[in-house]
């Protein structure tokens, strides 16, 4: 095999990707966080400087918005039955400014209190014990619902609605 560019003919290795080429292949794939693209691209080895120009180009061509990246976060989490208090945790843990979540969460259409009833519809035991109402209560505070999404539910006897 001849190869007029000898610099791009190695057998077995490949031409490394510039960070701006590693991030629009990325984003690509879905949206990140300003945060999540620094640390894929430091993970790769790129230089300080690389990392800064190709962050700043994708934001100037609106590749990369931490806004809409917050946004659709939210409404996906959400829809897969998430709190409003998992969710902040998730986003701070990617990265994104506690100012930014504040102002993302109160602008999402995402009704909080219809959201917990319908997991809690969902997840509830047909035998409403104390133990049952235990396991409910850890269930959606750990799905990041705060109490009083939820609290006015267990308190409603099921065996009535049966």
């Amino acid at each position: 095999m001849r190869c007029n560019a000898p610099h791009f003919c190695y057998i077995g290795m490949k031409q490394k990707s510039t960070a701006i080429q590693y991030v629009v292949y990325l984003l690509s794939k879905r949206d990140y966080g300003e945060a999540e693209l620094r640390q894929k691209l430091k993970q790769k080895d790129f230089l300080e400087e690389e990392i800064e120009q190709a962050i700043v180009k994708a934001q100037e061509h609106q590749w990369q918005s931490d806004e809409r990246f917050c946004r659709q976060f939210i409404h996906y989490r959400s829809q897969q039955g998430y709190g409003p208090n998992r969710l902040k945790q998730e986003l701070r843990f990617k990265g994104i400014a506690d100012w930014l979540i504040s102002q993302e969460m109160e602008n999402s259409e995402v009704d909080w209190f219809e959201l917990a009833e319908r997991v809690f519809e969902k997840k509830r035991s047909t035998n409403w014990d104390i133990k049952a109402k235990q396991k409910m209560w850890r269930y959606m505070v750990s799905h990041g619902f705060y109490s009083d999404h939820f609290s006015h539910l267990m308190d409603l006897d099921y065996d009535d609605y049966q």
